[in-house]
């Protein structure tokens, strides 16, 4: 060891460096002992190496756990700052001659910056929201937050920037941080009066500028009244922004903050995923829309989702904003709520530019070149789809003066049915306008559940137009609704049923219609079902709405198209027999037809159809429509003497309503009364279930003849001929009608259980009700043992059979009401053909006596049952063996028709015309107590 002691450990500058001490020998062993000197350095230096590669460690397994969910982040350290990694999903497509198979495939596009471990940005700058110039905006206080971010890569809160426009009502270039010691700008500070920036408050000297929620100063409101929305299509709003963007919805101009908004929600799929992971751009593009909307965006908080996906929520002055995004999938909800009264509509296209980014598919489809090389086909875009959903919220009766529902589109059939749906595949404005005299929407609208969406698409891409759904494309394509003041009118699919059930009823009951008034249907389509009729020599349209014709020519130029009928016209109202008026048609007729009837007689019409406003409606027009009862009798002086009306009155009443006169209905039935006051001798209702209505739709039909009654009560082979007899041919040879024919009209015969049942929950209706409906359930039915068949002479000295009873038959009951029922009727039709034949019997062949027709009409006449209650004389034979019942006079009958039930021939009655068959074939029974032994006479 040198001359080194032995004891003393040598030192030196390195810390990592350890020297052994020289043994020590102790009792001759042999072993050496040796002590360790660690510096602090070197155990700084330990730590660090530990900690380093336990970092690693974590990071790679940190990789590995991230490669099983489909990420695959890099890490490239640049100046010690993380930037944003972008994920793009592309989607590779191939197609056969079967089907189309999609696949996904996650692609990574690298920034030219360095990317973070989790694979999102960490640090990023995001927009601020701004004040939109000109715009009021009342002073709000930011308080507090609380975030849970152990799911999330990036949490960002940003403030409204109040600078720029501060700086245009100052002229200044002050600007704060949001603290709240900042007197100017910022969402924490306090009060900003003293330096000029007056408070909104509700007694400012300034009455047009009171604190409304998003109230815009100084600036004209865009009227959407006359927007037509067909232009504004969701794919090409840009150009559109003028039209689109307005800021109606958000209007208060009373100044009354209503506990009251609308609720815009939203789905979007086929969106790009690397927008829908971009926190940025997805805060650009809501900032974007908010501006657009002209609404306030106070504050906004957005999070990027672990492992993929980002969520944010706006505040706004007027509400809030607030999506959700699957970039994986291509989907993002949002959803928007306002305060306000006019509809969010028109900011859906400004949604769907903004948030509905296409994203691209490459199909793996190969094809030939001009030289015949095969190439892969080109990528495409897929065209994003959109959702949406409008409703109102809150509530407005009770808190806004003299609002009405019934006033509001929104609140009716607009707003129910179309509007706050969110299970349309297609839902597209056509138009929304205001007319002088009703707001007109038409909507666009595929039903999820009744057609596939698909199918329509195939049709419109198949070039060739071979495929089934090119040659029949209005199989698959979607439904147009009309709505008036927001209550549906009529729709594409049920343009058919309800028209042609609304005028060809009433027009194959009159025998010889030649000319007929039209109120209302301004669409043109019942005009249309009118000329289809030979005898109409003039059709008058009486339309206080010009605008509605116009519109309803380039929007739905089916209803008035005219083109296939021999004959007629393209446009329907250009038919050399049309002559449309467009005036109040009220006043048309009462002007006209006066209350005492004086009127020239060529100015009346064989048929008048009603085809106005539903009897629910509150306007004041509708009131006139249904109440007025000097309106009511110029109709029916309007009329020749068989003349016919028909009215369209609304939705069939359901089971669970309360009778029409003290119902939503009121009107139906004080116009159905007025008809019966008036004079009409017989009045009948059905109702159509396919006219494309939410519910059943109701028509009334009243004749000034009662005769017409046998018309109506014609058999269903009667109807059909006198369609092929009486309408005219169409040119391309295909049938004239779609939905009427005899079958139909045997259906409208019988109204419905549910108009039999309203009309009995009327007190004044019970007693008819009670005693005509079925059979009752104390009836006396006496078997055919109880009667006997007895051979008689009578008093002119001929044999003749007779029936008597073999025991006593008590007062109101029926003989074998079984056999009774299954009787032959000869309906007015067929009985006069049979008298007709009769008198003719015997006459051909040069017989003397009564041929067997004459027999057999003088047996249904003398042993039979014949009245006059359809209109015109029928009679019925009795299949049971009351045939053998000799007839007496009015004071010897004891089994015939209960005449204590003279109501059942009421001019309205339900209950009878529902029953009218079972009155025909069973209305005989014993009209006294009959004693055994005692004949039985008709």
């Amino acid at each position: 060891m040198g001359g080194k002691s032995p004891t003393k450990a040598c030192t030196t500058n390195t810390p990592t460096s350890v020297q052994p001490s020289p043994s020590v020998e102790t009792g001759g062993s042999g072993i050496g002992r040796f002590t360790f000197r660690l510096s602090g350095k070197f155990v700084l230096a330990t730590f660090l190496i530990s900690t380093l590669v336990t970092f690693s460690v974590g990071w790679v397994a940190r990789l590995v756990l991230l490669s099983k969910l489909g990420i695959f982040p890099s890490s490239n350290y640049f100046h010690g700052y993380y930037h944003e990694e972008s994920t793009e999903l592309a989607v590779i497509s191939t197609k056969s001659k079967k089907k189309k198979s999609v696949h996904w495939q996650l692609a990574i596009e690298a920034d030219d910056g360095s990317k973070g471990m989790s694979g999102k940005g960490v640090s990023q700058q995001l927009p601020a929201p701004k004040v939109i110039a000109g715009k009021e905006v009342p002073y709000t206080t930011y308080t507090s937050k609380t975030f849970h971010t152990s799911a999330v890569t990036t949490a960002n809160t940003l403030h409204i920037d109040r600078t720029a426009t501060l700086m245009e009502m100052f002229g200044k270039s002050r600007k704060g941080d949001g603290g709240k010691g900042d007197d100017i700008v910022g969402n924490g500070g306090d009060n900003m009066e003293g330096n000029g920036y007056a408070p909104c408050s509700a007694s400012s000297s300034e009455g047009s500028k009171m604190c409304s929620r998003g109230k815009v100063l100084d600036q004209k409101k865009n009227e959407i009244g006359s927007v037509n929305l067909s232009v504004m299509e969701f794919d090409n709003a840009e150009e559109n922004n003028a039209i689109i963007n307005d800021y109606s919805h958000n209007s208060d101009e009373d100044g009354l903050h209503l506990p009251a908004g609308q609720h815009l929600l939203v789905d979007i799929k086929d969106i790009d995923s690397n927008f829908l992971d971009s926190e940025e751009r997805l805060a650009t593009a809501m900032i974007e829309l908010i501006n657009e909307s002209k609404l306030t965006l106070l504050s906004y908080h957005c999070h990027s989702l672990v492992p993929i996906g980002v969520s944010c929520v706006g505040v706004l002055l007027e509400s809030h904003i607030s999506f959700h995004t699957w970039p994986l999938e291509g989907v993002i909800t949002l959803d928007l709520f306002t305060c306000g009264g006019n509809p969010l509509i028109p900011v859906l296209p400004s949604i769907k530019r903004l948030f509905g980014v296409a994203r691209e598919v490459i199909d793996d489809v190969y094809m030939r070149d001009e030289i015949g090389e095969r190439v892969q086909a080109k990528e495409e875009l897929i065209k994003p789809s959109m959702l949406w959903a409008h409703k109102l919220r809150g509530f407005r009766e009770g808190f806004a003066p003299s609002y009405s529902r019934d006033n509001n589109p929104l609140d009716l059939d607009l707003g129910r049915y179309v509007l706050g749906k969110l299970d349309f595949d297609i839902k597209r404005p056509l138009i929304s306008t205001e007319t002088d005299f009703q707001r007109v929407d038409v909507y666009e609208l595929l039903y999820s559940n009744l057609r596939n969406v698909d199918s329509y698409y195939k049709g419109l891409d198949d070039e060739t137009g071979t495929s089934y759904e090119a040659r029949h494309p209005e199989l698959f394509a979607p439904d147009r609704v009309l709505f008036l003041d927001g209550v549906i009118q009529s729709s594409l699919y049920g343009d058919a049923a309800y028209h042609e059930s609304i005028v060809h009823p009433a027009m194959m009951t009159h025998s010889n219609p030649k000319k007929v008034a039209i109120i209302g249907g301004g669409e043109g389509a019942t005009l249309r079902e009118v000329l289809k009729h030979r005898s109409v020599e003039k059709a008058v349209m009486i339309e206080i709405d010009e605008e509605i014709v116009t519109l309803s020519r380039d929007i739905l130029p089916e209803w008035s198209d005219c083109s296939d009928i021999v004959g007629s016209t393209a446009w329907c109202l250009e038919d050399e027999r049309v002559e449309a008026r467009y005036e109040d048609a009220i006043q048309y007729f009462k002007s006209r037809f006066t209350i005492d009837g004086t009127v020239d007689g060529d100015e009346r019409f064989d048929v008048i159809i009603m085809d106005a406003l539903d009897p629910n409606m509150e306007n004041e027009f509708a009131l006139d429509l249904y109440k007025s009862d000097d309106y009511i009798r110029s109709l029916y002086n309007g009329l020749t003497e068989s003349g016919v009306l028909a009215v369209q009155i609304g939705e069939t009443p359901g089971s669970e309503y309360p009778p029409d006169e003290i119902g939503q209905f009121a009107n139906r039935a004080h116009m159905i009364q007025g008809l019966e006051v008036v004079g009409f001798q017989s009045i009948h209702v059905y109702e159509e279930s396919h006219s494309g209505f939410q519910w059943p739709w109701s028509t009334v039909v009243a004749f000034k003849d009662f005769s017409s009654r046998a018309s109506w009560y014609r058999s269903s082979a009667e109807f059909d001929l006198d369609v092929c007899r009486r309408l005219l041919p169409t040119k391309s040879g295909s049938p004239a009608l779609r939905n009427y024919d005899g079958a139909q009209h045997h259906v409208y015969q019988s109204p419905s259980k549910v108009f039999e049942s309203n009309f009995c929950l009327s007190q004044e209706n019970h007693n008819k009700c009670t005693d005509s409906i079925g059979f009752p359930p104390n009836v006396v039915d006496m078997p055919a043992p109880s009667v006997e068949v007895k051979k008689i002479i009578s008093a002119e000295g001929s044999k003749e059979v007779g029936l008597f009873a073999r025991n006593d038959l008590p007062k109101n009951s029926f003989i074998s009401l079984n056999h009774q029922v299954a009787g032959f009727i000869a309906l007015p039709s067929t009985w006069s053909v049979l008298k007709t034949v009769a008198a003719m019997d015997g006459l051909s062949s040069g017989k003397r006596s009564p041929g067997t027709i004459s027999k057999f009409v003088n047996y249904m006449e003398g042993r039979g049952f014949c009245s006059s209650f359809l209109g015109k004389s029928y009679c019925c034979a009795y299949s049971a063996i009351t045939i053998f019942m000799r007839s007496g006079n009015e004071f010897m009958s004891n089994y015939n028709f209960d005449q204590s039930n003279e109501d059942k021939t009421s001019i309205y009655c339900p209950v009878i015309a529902r029953h009218i068959k079972q009155f025909m074939a069973s209305g005989k029974m014993t009209t006294r107590h009959i004693k055994a032994g005692e004949e039985l006479l008709a």
